[in-house]
């Protein structure tokens, strides 16, 4: 009996409210969560998306950053500052196409590295400043001419290196400046055009390496004098054999492309060439037009041949470049 009596007992004081205090408490306790977040660790997220949006960049700071970090004594550093100033004025509202802009770019087409020179010619080559961009381009093919024309006949492996990378600049210089449709370009690249003389048996063989893309530049601006001049220029290679008979050929292959786009047949290729062509011109000169006149806006796109640049690839100097 005794032990009926406490196990009640021993129940009722497990029941009493102070007894079962902490196992309401337990069975209340609430499950693990991340405390409220406080107002001060709020505050670096609402400041971001308070904070203005960065400033467009404008001409004067692109100029600014140009400046300084063209430098003189690294080249690859000249070609990264070329290519950020010209990418970058893009943005602008107008484009890029500001004198001081292709000012800046022009910076780059006498440099001593052709890897900068050829940035250069990219970046100017459409959409700048029409009369800064003529001006410096027809400057820049001018140089680079003379350049070449000095190694040529160097026998040292960094003069054949430079030869066969720089003829590779001088069409795509001539492609730029034909790209700007003026009378100016025409002129420019006639002038360069008629400059190229016969190839030498000393081994300068200027004509044969940049005949051909300055030939294809000149004619695509299609006017009397562009076309003309090409055709004239059949007679500095006369003779088809020995050292003319390359850029005979090379002349003659761009002048049949431009009659053929034309809608007039050209000349077969023979010793008489250069008569030939100079009976064609006789007959179809009048049809063509007289001048482009000067360009008011810039070409709103590179040139149609994709520009050559710089290439990885070894070139010793030695093969012609068409």
């Amino acid at each position: 009996m005794r032990g009926i009596i406490i196990l009640p007992c021993v129940l009722l004081a497990l029941l009493t409210p102070a007894s079962a205090a902490p196992l309401a408490a337990w069975q209340e306790r609430p499950t693990a969560k991340t405390p409220p977040a406080k107002a001060a660790d709020k505050e670096p997220a609402a400041k971001e998306a308070d904070a203005p949006p960065p400033a467009a960049p404008t001409e004067k700071s692109l100029l600014a950053a140009f400046s300084t970090s063209f430098k003189p004594s690294d080249g690859s550093a000249r070609v990264e500052a070329i290519n950020v100033l010209g990418d970058s004025s893009r943005s602008l509202p107008d484009g890029g196409a500001g004198k001081a802009v292709a000012r800046a770019l022009a910076r780059g087409l006498l440099d001593e590295e052709l890897e900068v020179r050829a940035a250069s010619i990219a970046q100017l080559g459409w959409g700048r400043h029409v009369d800064t961009a003529i001006e410096q381009l027809g400057d820049g093919l001018s140089d680079l001419l003379k350049q070449l024309d000095r190694r040529l006949t160097r026998p040292d492996e960094e003069s054949r290196t430079y030869v066969g990378r720089a003829t590779r600049i001088v069409g795509d210089a001539s492609a730029a400046l034909a790209n700007y449709r003026d009378d100016r370009s025409v002129e420019l690249l006639v002038v360069q055009l008629r400059s190229l003389d016969k190839n030498s048996t000393g081994g300068n063989n200027l004509s044969t390496r940049v005949l051909g893309p300055m030939s294809a530049a000149v004619l695509s601006l299609g006017t009397q004098d562009a076309v003309e001049a090409a055709v004239r220029q059949t007679q500095t290679y006369v003779g088809a054999g020995g050292a003319q008979q390359a850029p005979a050929k090379i002349l003659h292959a761009e002048l049949s492309k431009f009659a053929v786009a034309f809608g007039q047949a050209p000349p077969e290729y023979s010793e008489n060439v250069s008569v030939a062509w100079n009976q064609w011109w006789e007959k179809v000169g009048d049809r063509l037009p007289k001048s482009l006149g000067r360009l008011k806006l810039p070409p709103a796109s590179p040139p149609a041949e994709p520009m050559k640049g710089m290439r990885d690839r070894k070139d010793d100097g030695t093969a012609p470049r068409q």
